[in-house]
């Protein structure tokens, strides 16, 4: 099954201030979510006021939510791992 990706316009912001080599980095890892959201490096976050899953990409993280049942991935936050979870 194939999930929809879907950015949050907070995620839209924080992937337009990323640099060209980092958003190959990004767009690569969303393209993993679209055919598995629960990925071998996702990991579900147990404070999840933020998101239920997060994602490494490098040194950034994609913080997101599944919806199984509309089949829709829903990324909250892009953003490098020191600024990320503030």
């Amino acid at each position: 099954m194939n999930y929809r990706v879907v950015l949050s316009p907070r995620a839209q912001r924080d992937l337009k201030k990323l640099e060209r080599s980092v958003k190959q980095r990004i767009d690569g890892a969303l393209f993993e979510l679209k055919t598995n959201p629960h990925v071998a490096n996702a990991q579900f976050l147990k404070d999840n006021r933020l998101a239920d899953f997060r994602i490494r990409a490098g040194d950034y993280r994609i913080l997101y939510d599944v919806y199984e049942e509309d089949g829709v991935v829903y990324v909250l936050r892009i953003g490098h791992r020191k600024d990320i979870y503030r």
